[in-house]
């Protein structure tokens, strides 16, 4: 990945938080960790039990010799069709049906049966179109590497002049670079998660019949949804005479955002990825 798509990836990630931090879009975020992630991608697309990447290693080249010259170098399909689709293999959660169906294969759609391969070789290869179907379908395993391009002396520069009025090194800053990944640390010092209820945005909402305060849940053109202690939901239609008063304390990364030059994004991140 070169220099300049590291930095239209991080420009994409930045326009999504702005979008989610303005007033007539807000809903309530929180943002996992990046080890989280991927079993959380892994729950919601029912993707059952993660291979076995020892396996599916091993797997590799017994599928190489057996079934790419029909189904393609990565099971995506040649002659033959793609593996990644295949309700079989998609369905075997542990990869012992996969492992059992090349037994006998099915000779009367083309498909022959490998009865020479031992039963670890028959698992092995299972759990190598298992670890075919997770690289295409989970998102949650995608890695971006090389993204420290920048001068961490002219980040430190950088945090100096413009974060240390609110951050500190000694504080909030520290550990930075052992807490998160190189993209995610990107991600998160432009605009930090908003999981601690320190950095929720709040309302006061004045109408005739009073002022209302609490975090704001939800926010659009036509009402204003709050939580109140302890969890109390508050729905206010935003009629005339209601006026709202929104306090969002990441207002400055919202305000940085729009000035942050690529250069400042790249060597920011350099440095803070050396506070341990």
């Amino acid at each position: 990945m070169t220099r300049a798509d590291l930095t239209a990836v991080a420009r994409v990630l930045l326009a999504v938080s702005v979008v989610l931090c303005t007033p007539a879009a807000l809903w309530a975020q929180e943002a996992p960790q990046a080890p989280q992630r991927s079993s959380a991608v892994r729950e919601f697309l029912g993707l059952g039990p993660p291979p076995d990447s020892a396996a599916a290693k091993s797997g590799a080249p017994v599928y190489a010799a057996n079934c790419a010259f029909c189904h393609g170098a990565q099971a995506r399909g040649a002659e033959g069709p793609s593996l990644v689709y295949s309700e079989l293999v998609l369905e075997d959660a542990d990869g012992s049906q996969v492992a059992q169906f090349l037994k006998g294969g099915r000779p009367e759609k083309g498909m022959p049966a490998f009865p020479t391969l031992t039963d670890e070789q028959r698992k092995d290869l299972a759990e190598y179109l298992r670890q075919q179907v997770e690289d295409v379908a989970n998102r949650g395993t995608y890695r971006v590497n090389d993204i420290l391009l920048g001068d961490a002396r002219r980040g430190a520069t950088y945090v100096a002049a413009h974060c240390l009025s609110c951050h500190s090194l000694s504080g909030d800053l520290k550990g930075l670079g052992a807490k998160w990944r190189p993209v995610d640390l990107q991600r998160y010092w432009i605009m930090p998660p908003r999981t601690e209820p320190s950095r929720a945005i709040t309302a006061d909402i004045r109408s005739p019949q009073g002022v209302l305060s609490g975090r704001v849940q939800q926010i659009d053109d036509f009402r204003v949804v709050l939580v109140q202690d302890p969890g109390r939901l508050v729905s206010i239609d935003r009629s005339p005479g209601v006026f709202v008063t929104l306090h969002d304390p990441l207002a400055p990364h919202v305000a940085m955002v729009g000035n942050l030059a690529d250069s400042d994004m790249i060597n920011v991140t350099a440095y803070l990825e050396t506070l341990e």
